[in-house]
């Protein structure tokens, strides 16, 4: 407990006389530094997970969070699924069916390889996402030898809506002249672009059920994709599936490298800006350090009218850890302030200075991403408040060692 003494005597270290200004100072660089270490830490964490939400909703555009490979009958193998899920109370949006074939390309004499994926029409066409990214023709023209085809692709081979386009299967057929690739005719009927570069310019989209010829002898390409409620549980998932004899792989699985970039990048960044903080710290430890030294004649003072050295120790202690709690109350509000206004702060500094901040040309993202997020917020808190009062030990420490009979000795 703080005595009413020991709070008064707090109240007046933190507000210092005008003729200790040096202290005032230190006190209101401890304070910003700390405040804008802890603000700059929330935006960062807040537009870096902006970033990777947009990522990875755009990654999972085209990708399954559940792939399942080898099986023979697609009915049988849903509902052992849905059945897995009810026990293990896993929430899902769907469960279709799907194929992923490597084809070559043909059109006006260009050849290009190409990732081509089967879904049925209802599938494409409840899809928001796909939606969303349809840039030339329409998503109802789908389906009936009509295709969807990425926008860098389509731009490769020369082709738009309504124009043809060959597809040779790895599937060959005997002829007089030897085994040759099977050969297939689609036109355009959409064309979409991700902003994912792999995508838009490798994959091709077809309506299963009125490509059955193409799809004869593809059944080891064939798929079961799972999207679920929650793409995070996708591991779990995996790993439910698999403990029941069900081959299959996550998204995570499938963008591994991507994924652990983006985690490894978050994870630096977060360290590197803890650093600022830290260095913020000092300036309390340099605080507290010259307050002691100042103060040297009044703890002697207070030790000999009966403060304990615990109570001395209680004083310095609350009088730095206060002068960071205060600095980063400030930073969490003015970084969450700012994360929350990030697009309005951006459009009025490019409009002042004149020059493009964040271009959509070259981030495919029409505003600056920014994504709070409250856990994120409460570690960054706690991490600037566990350094502010570690900084406010070691000078509490030497104020409760002074000796109050050398230090009054010659007064």
């Amino acid at each position: 407990m703080i005595t009413a003494a020991e709070l008064l005597i707090i109240k007046r270290y933190l507000k210092p006389k005008k003729k200790e200004g040096i202290l005032k100072i230190i006190s209101i660089f401890s304070f910003l530094g700390i405040g804008l270490g802890v603000a700059t830490l929330i935006i960062v964490m807040s537009v870096m997970n902006g970033f990777r939400t947009d990522l990875i909703s755009k990654l999972l555009l085209f990708q399954p969070h559940i792939l399942v490979y080898q099986f023979n009958d697609f009915e049988k193998n849903k509902i052992n699924i849905q059945n897995i899920f009810k026990e293990k109370k896993v929430e899902y949006s769907n469960i279709n069916l799907s194929y992923s074939i490597q084809a070559l390309v043909i059109s006006k004499d260009i050849n290009k390889g190409s990732m081509i994926r089967a879904l049925k029409k209802e599938s494409f066409l409840s899809d928001t996402l796909i939606n969303q990214n349809i840039i030339d023709g329409s998503i109802k023209n789908f389906g009936n030898n009509y295709i969807s085809i990425g926008s860098n692709l389509s731009e490769s081979l020369g082709v738009w809506v309504g124009d043809p386009i060959t597809v040779l299967s790895t599937v060959k057929e005997s002829t007089p002249f030897g085994n040759v690739p099977q050969q297939y005719t689609f036109k355009i009927g959409s064309i979409f672009k991700t902003g994912i570069y792999e995508f838009d310019n490798n994959y091709i989209l077809l309506d299963i059920n009125t490509s059955n010829d193409f799809l004869l002898n593809q059944n080891n390409n064939k798929n079961i994709e799972i999207r679920l409620k929650d793409p995070s549980q996708s591991n779990f998932v995996k790993e439910v599936l698999q403990k029941n004899n069900i081959k299959s792989f996550s998204w995570i699985d499938n963008n591994k490298t991507f994924y652990d970039a983006l985690l490894v990048e978050r994870n630096v960044m977060f360290i590197i800006l803890t650093l600022i903080i830290i260095v913020a710290a000092f300036n309390i430890i340099s605080g507290l350090t010259i307050l002691v030294k100042n103060k040297t004649k009044e703890i002697a003072i207070l030790k000999t009218i009966g403060f304990t050295r615990f109570g001395i120790i209680k004083i310095f202690f609350i009088t730095g850890s206060a002068i960071g709690a205060a600095g980063t109350m400030f930073g969490v509000i003015l970084g969450i302030v700012f994360s929350y206004n990030i697009e309005s702060i951006r459009i009025f500094l490019s409009t002042i200075m004149q020059i493009e901040i964040f271009p959509a040309e070259i981030y495919f993202l029409s505003k600056m991403p920014s994504e709070i997020h409250m856990p994120t917020i409460l570690l960054i808190s706690g991490i600037a408040l566990l350094i502010t009062f570690l900084s406010s030990i070691i000078p509490s420490l030497k104020a409760s060692k002074i000796d109050p009979i050398r230090s009054l000795k010659y007064d």
